[in-house]
């Protein structure tokens, strides 16, 4: 399985495996950890001639995981984890927090 996104940052993972709040350059995975798409969540997992499926969001955050072989986690989010303390947002009826995402699959 193949992972295809172009995040414009990676959450920095203290010790704890939790964002530090700063942002860095992407790394190479695998990966337990969340990363920074402004335009929307992007993300295109491919099993070669099988099938396809395409993860999108207006969030602007994304957490993958795919440290095993066995699993992959493709998860918009609101924000970084831990990101009340790292990357606080404001929430009022005015500016209410509204998180959806499309997932379309494709056989190849």
């Amino acid at each position: 399985m193949r992972i295809d996104f172009t995040p414009a940052w990676q959450e920095e993972r203290g010790d704890d495996h939790l964002p530090t709040g700063r942002r860095i350059d992407p790394l190479p995975g695998p990966w337990d950890d969340c990363f920074g798409m402004p335009d929307g969540v992007d993300v295109t997992l491919t099993w070669p001639e099988e099938l396809e499926l395409k993860v999108a969001s207006r969030a602007e955050w994304v957490v993958i995981y795919d440290e095993q072989a066995e699993a992959v986690c493709v998860e918009p989010q609101s924000g970084p984890p831990n990101g009340l303390n790292t990357h606080p947002r404001l929430v009022t009826p005015i500016d209410p927090l509204e998180v959806g995402s499309t997932w379309s699959w494709r056989r190849l």
